[in-house]
């Protein structure tokens, strides 16, 4: 080890080693759970301010819960009252429109403009 080198661990030759970074990583956001509104989403929140995220085992694996101050237990969801989103995508019978915007099929002004023709070759008397 050298009085110049400030970190004998890493190699003189590589100049830019001290500036290497981790390799990025994407974020992993909770998901609603088929439609429903999931208490681990990022963007679900608690107007009580109740809502508490921890860890519990669950067959021999770590996984997050979301617990409820106020019952003292496992949070219900988009079931408690006191449920909200700040993306305002909470809908009233708990379903996240963010979930559902996914879902939904957006078409093309050319696939209407097929569907039109096709209504308008049928012949009226077809269907008296």
């Amino acid at each position: 080890m050298n009085k110049r080198d400030p970190h004998p661990r890493f190699q003189r030759d590589h100049p830019h080693r001290y500036f290497q970074q981790r390799p990025f990583q994407k974020k992993m956001f909770p998901m609603p759970i088929g439609e429903k509104c999931n208490p681990l989403c990022p963007f679900f929140i608690c107007t009580r301010r109740a809502l508490v995220v921890g860890n519990k085992s669950y067959r021999g694996k770590i996984r997050k819960v979301a617990f409820c101050r106020l019952i003292g237990g496992e949070c219900i969801g988009a079931e408690c009252k006191f449920a909200s989103c700040k993306l305002n995508a909470l809908l009233p019978d708990g379903r996240c429109a963010k979930a559902l915007e996914k879902k939904t099929k957006k078409t093309t002004d050319e696939d209407l403009f097929k569907e039109m023709r096709e209504i308008e070759d049928y012949d009226v008397e077809d269907f008296l």
